[in-house]
């Protein structure tokens, strides 16, 4: 698919480590959009690492290919780095985040590496778009469909484009490409992410060991958010901002109001 807007330089990055097949997808669809295409993604799988930069170990870097380098550091590290260090002499049009296999979705979106590259991106104030490909597995994942629908949804975004002070995650459902219907503008569902668990081990010294894996249930269907507009077939695109803050619902109150507030509600 022709790109009807090509853009001077792009930034890619990703959470699954430099060598994931969701980074290869994009950097074939990237091509379409770009005269210049960057890759700056860790090394190693950085999964789970939400926005979280390197500030107590150095980082180091190694060069992949003309305009491609790998980073021991976390995705936030990358942009970083391209950004700082790299690409100084030039910022990038726009940072791309993927391919992640597996969708990032509900509080998942706090956690991850994914998301974390574009809030670092939207923090410099460059535009970012974190994509992701629902799956079973990771060896599952749907790729030829990721080849077809995010050019499609490539297109739309840099023709129309988003509110700047935003960045965007788009999640692919995990069916065949033909069988998606269009997107939906999705709200982040919530309490999907119940837990930890501790799987506690020995090693062959007798020393403790620890795995943590996060315990998930589906989150209560809403017909505007992530989890229900894949379920139904669609592309999911969230609009998500730095400022987490809520709306304040009551007025400011002292100290003094609220200990009288509490001594009222214990009463």
């Amino acid at each position: 698919m022709k790109s009807p807007l090509r853009l001077p330089r792009l930034l890619l990055t990703n959470d699954d480590g430099f060598d994931a097949p969701g980074l290869g997808i994009l950097i074939e669809v990237a091509k379409e959009f770009a005269d210049e295409i960057w890759v700056v993604a860790p090394e190693h799988d950085q999964s789970g690492t939400g926005q979280s930069l390197s500030i107590h170990n150095p980082l180091r870097i190694w060069p992949r290919g003309e305009r491609r380098w790998a980073v021991t550091g976390t995705p936030g590290d990358c942009v970083a780095m391209a950004v700082a260090h790299l690409m100084q002499d030039k910022k990038p049009s726009l940072i791309l985040s993927g391919v992640n296999a597996g969708a990032n979705i509900g509080d998942e979106v706090g956690l991850s590496g994914t998301l974390g590259a574009a809030f670092t991106g939207l923090m410099l104030g460059i535009p970012s778009i974190a994509i992701s490909q629902d799956c079973e597995t990771r060896q599952t994942a749907r790729w030829d469909t990721t080849r077809v629908i995010l050019p499609k949804m490539l297109n739309h975004f840099l023709v129309h484009g988003w509110r700047k002070e935003t960045c965007l995650s788009i999640n692919i459902p995990d069916l065949p490409h033909d069988k998606i219907s269009g997107f939906s503008w999705a709200r982040q569902s919530h309490k999907n992410i119940t837990g930890f668990h501790m799987d506690k081990r020995e090693d062959h010294r007798q020393h403790n060991y620890f795995w943590l894996t996060i315990i998930e249930r589906m989150p209560a269907k809403k017909e505007t958010q992530d989890y229900t507009i894949l379920e139904r077939g669609e592309v999911s695109v969230t609009v998500l901002g730095q400022d987490r803050s809520h709306d304040v619902m009551e007025p400011s109150v002292s100290f003094d109001e609220a200990a009288d507030i509490d001594a009222d509600h214990n009463a």
